[in-house]
């Protein structure tokens, strides 16, 4: 357990509540009983005993939880409805409740959840459960890293002072040789397409997959250090077997793929399979992310504002509000044109308000 501020823990201690000892003395009959749980509670809330009083005067502003305990836990408050996956006490109350209904630990089915994290979920709900009362956190939020990678440093920035992904991202974007002033303008974009379809697509302004994008939108051109045939491939690779502090290896991934798949031909036999993101949601990062290098391949500064992302019943569309003025760009009209095939490959359907411009550049 640690409680840090900005990159200097404050706080750092360690106590022996393991989950497979826990269940081998609480659980040891397979019974999920309110009696087993209560001696698991009681048992990890006496081991914490010692620390509580040190813990609750320091204080926090957040709570994360990174092992594979809390990953489970958090994904059974996705399983029984909670969206934001945030565990409380009373959430773990609910839980609690619902493993009872199974009787039996070799009974456990839910969703999402490994077969061999059900045997020791029980256990580790009661651990938590001591935690966050002995504690009195109101909410704990699931973070992929492991305390070893840096979970201190994954905070979003309205919790901490820097980043250390900013650190990252400038690093490589020196050491490649970087256009960061394109990098800007292609991110710009990708903000302005998020603000507009972000609700729809469930896609919150703030949550960790937008920010990943953001990265992305920045290191996308990383793989042209190398040469610009297939760069896009380049930037996958490059980005893949880079060191990156700050970012987990899931991160890691999704940044590299949405840079893989940023232009060219959409090969979605490719993707890469994720844990922790799904593939609607990865997929709707590319789409994003492919228009807002389009719309830039010229350059230059350019208004997004001139530009409206929506989502019908047949598909996106992309509208500009200055058709005058688009229709005397024809080489940026070429290249949507490109675009819209590419898409059209796959099976996305793109449209504009401005097909009769198409028409008069075939």
């Amino acid at each position: 357990m640690i409680i840090g501020t900005g990159f200097e823990p404050k706080l750092v201690n360690s106590k022996q509540m393991g989950c497979v000892s826990y269940a081998k003395r609480y659980f040891s009959d397979d019974k999920l009983s309110n009696k087993n749980f209560t001696k698991a509670y009681l048992a990890a809330r006496s081991e914490l005993e010692s620390l509580t009083k040190q813990y609750q005067a320091h204080g926090w502003e957040l709570a994360l939880g990174s092992s594979g305990t809390v990953k489970a836990i958090h994904l059974c408050m996705l399983a029984l409805g909670y969206e934001d996956g945030i565990i409380t006490q009373k959430r773990l109350k609910k839980l609690v409740q619902h493993l009872m209904e199974f009787k039996k630990v070799d009974k456990i089915a839910i969703k999402g959840i490994l077969e061999q994290r059900l045997s020791v979920l029980a256990p580790g709900v009661a651990i938590l459960q001591a935690v966050m009362s002995g504690l009195n956190i109101k909410e704990l939020h699931f973070s992929p890293s492991a305390l070893r990678e840096g979970v201190m440093y994954e905070v979003e920035s309205r919790f901490a002072h820097s980043d250390i992904r900013m650190r990252t991202a400038e690093n490589l974007a020196a050491r490649h040789h970087i256009d960061v002033e394109q990098a800007n303008r292609v991110k710009l974009f990708a903000s302005h397409f998020l603000k507009q379809v972000g609700k729809e697509l469930k896609l919150g302004k703030n949550s960790e997959v937008t920010k990943l994008l953001d990265w992305a939108a920045l290191l996308h051109e990383v793989g042209l250090s190398i040469n610009y045939t297939g760069y896009h491939r380049h930037s996958f690779y490059l980005l893949q077997n880079t060191n990156m502090p700050g970012f987990n290896s899931e991160q890691k991934k999704l940044v590299a793929t949405l840079a893989r798949f940023h232009r060219k031909t959409l090969k979605l036999t490719e993707l890469p399979d994720f844990s922790l993101y799904a593939q609607e949601q990865v997929l709707n990062l590319i789409k994003i992310l492919r228009l807002s290098v389009t719309l830039n391949v010229s350059r230059n500064d350019s208004d997004p504002g001139l530009w409206k992302l929506c989502i019908t019943d047949s598909g996106w569309k992309l509208k500009h509000k200055d058709l005058e003025q688009l229709e005397q760009n024809r080489l940026l009209i070429t290249d949507l044109e490109q675009e819209r095939s590419y898409w059209g490959s796959v099976k996305w359907p793109l449209e504009f308000n401005f097909e009769h411009l198409m028409d008069y550049n075939e």
